[in-house]
């Protein structure tokens, strides 16, 4: 079975994603051309920088399951603290591209709001009865 394939042509916008993520060096690819365009997709039509941000979430997410020392190009540190800066970088091209991840919504918790006014009292006590 052969490996799936990886290419870098920045005018393409697989080599685009690649070029926002700093996957460039496609004989050591984190994605290969199907998982970026899996990336796009999802993104949706024309949003590359979404895509990228995307892409740059997985990435991490794989980074943050271990707490070891991690070399990315010249830099190396702790992975938390990488995948933190990827994920900040990650929230920089959401915005570029006005791309909002769908968020669960919150408890909503209703208010009750009574009226105290001597009328409304007034009101209660009949119809209580």
């Amino acid at each position: 079975m052969a490996a799936p394939e990886s290419t870098y042509d920045p005018s393409t916008n697989v080599g685009k994603v690649r070029l926002y993520i700093q996957d460039t060096d496609v004989s050591d690819a984190k994605f290969n051309d199907a998982e970026i365009n899996v990336f796009i997709t999802e993104a949706g039509s024309g949003k590359l920088r979404a895509a990228a941000g995307l892409a740059l979430l997985t990435w991490a997410a794989g980074l943050a399951r271990d707490d070891e020392s991690v070399k990315v190009g010249s830099w190396s540190g702790d992975r938390r603290d990488v995948a933190k800066k990827m994920r900040e970088a990650a929230n920089d091209y959401f915005a570029m591209d006005n791309f909002a991840l769908a968020k669960k919504p919150a408890p909503y918790w209703g208010v009750a709001v009574i009226d105290h006014t001597p009328a409304a009292q007034a009101q209660r006590e009949l119809t209580e009865d």
